[in-house]
């Protein structure tokens, strides 16, 4: 608590994403309750970039549970606290379900087991988790700091993705690459992520980004990895003191499905590549200093995507720059949360320019002139 009795809203957040990591390690414990609560999504929820793409009840619930939790503790925040899912649920007997925490556990769990058809011990397992009292410690946590006492909370919103990288999530099946500590696919590329931003501005200030299977503690154990940044005009504080690469190795990080000639360019420039799934995973190998450069030239990505890691990536030093108009422009173009007129439309919420995260902002003068070559 502050001086005047309100909560840090960063102390929250982190204990938010831990309860996040907690029901997503309880869901994914279980293979047949991992079944039942795989859902694949349909129409404008889905993402083109997957064959299949899918929602689980971990995504909603998590999404839910911090809504409710923030919106505990700050209320001015409530209406501006956005996400991935719909509430809105299916179960197995085609039922539709809306997901709400409760007052209690008990409420929960009675929300939980209509999804569930029947299944009280998942239902009453995950409502568990929802209620529980989470403290999140760590060495490798750092020194919370102590808010601006002038801090705005009514001109904040909250962006989160409460499991990206779901498939991965799902099959579980990890791929090394060929750069040491990097994956390309499995549940180290699973990440929470809670981006705050400023509403008048569109500018994100407090990212919290945690890996809910980030170490490995004995088989099908783990804990988290959580990273943590803040960028206010009168603070700037971050967790991710990461030594920097080697300066004669230049490394990249792409979706597996991205231009050869985007490619090209960076081979040009004497990149190595590492593809690896989900967005949030790899802004974060740019945050831990594991590669240069995250660069994405499709429009596949959304503002709870990139929030959260921009947020950090600035306490930095370095931003989450709009690819498309960076280019066009010549210089460096942030990405923006404004809301937009029309919020019913699902297409403001996506970072339609493509997107390059960097956590040094002196190597994109270079990286735009080549990428505008014809």
């Amino acid at each position: 608590m502050s001086a005047d009795g309100q909560a840090n809203l960063l102390r929250v957040l982190i204990n938010c994403a831990e309860k996040a990591a907690n029901i997503a390690r309880t869901c994914r414990s279980n293979e047949e309750l991992l079944g039942l609560l795989v859902q694949e999504k349909q129409g404008s929820e889905a993402n083109e970039r997957f064959e299949h793409d899918f929602k689980t009840l971990a995504d909603v619930l998590i999404q839910e549970t911090i809504k409710h939790e923030v919106g505990s503790f700050f209320p001015a925040m409530q209406d501006a606290i956005l996400g991935e899912e719909s509430p809105n649920f299916t179960n197995k007997l085609g039922e539709s379900v809306t997901i709400a925490v409760g007052s209690s556990e008990e409420d929960t769990a009675s929300s939980l087991l209509a999804v569930l058809s029947g299944h009280e011990g998942a239902a009453s397992a995950l409502a568990k988790e929802v209620h529980r009292e989470v403290n999140f410690t760590s060495e490798k946590l750092g020194e919370i700091p102590q808010l601006p006492d002038d801090l705005d909370h009514d001109n904040l919103g909250i962006w989160i993705d409460p499991i990206d990288a779901t498939a991965e999530y799902i099959s579980g099946d990890t791929m090394f690459t060929d750069f040491p500590g990097i994956t390309s696919t499995g549940l180290d590329c699973v990440t929470v992520l809670i981006g705050v931003y400023e509403r008048d501005t569109g500018v994100p200030v407090i990212g919290v980004v945690a890996q809910p299977f980030g170490e490995k503690l004995e088989e099908n154990v783990y804990s988290s990895s959580m990273f943590w940044g803040v960028c206010l005009p009168s603070l700037q504080a971050h967790n991710c003191h990461f030594e920097a690469r080697d300066e004669n190795r230049r490394l990249g990080i792409f979706s597996s499905s991205e231009q050869s000639d985007i490619l090209q360019r960076f081979l040009d420039l004497g990149y190595e590549f590492a593809f690896s799934a989900g967005a949030g995973h790899k802004a974060l190998k740019v945050i831990t200093y594991e590669v240069d450069v995250y660069l994405l030239s499709k429009g596949s990505t959304f503002k709870w995507d990139t929030c959260a890691p921009q947020a950090i990536l600035r306490a930095l030093g370095g931003d989450v720059l709009d690819y498309t108009a960076s280019v066009a422009e010549q210089k460096a173009v942030p990405l923006k949360y404004l809301m937009e007129d029309n919020a019913f439309d699902p297409e403001w919420k996506r970072n339609a320019g493509g997107l390059i995260s960097v956590r040094n902002v002196n190597v994109v003068e270079e990286l735009l002139a080549k990428l505008a070559e014809q």
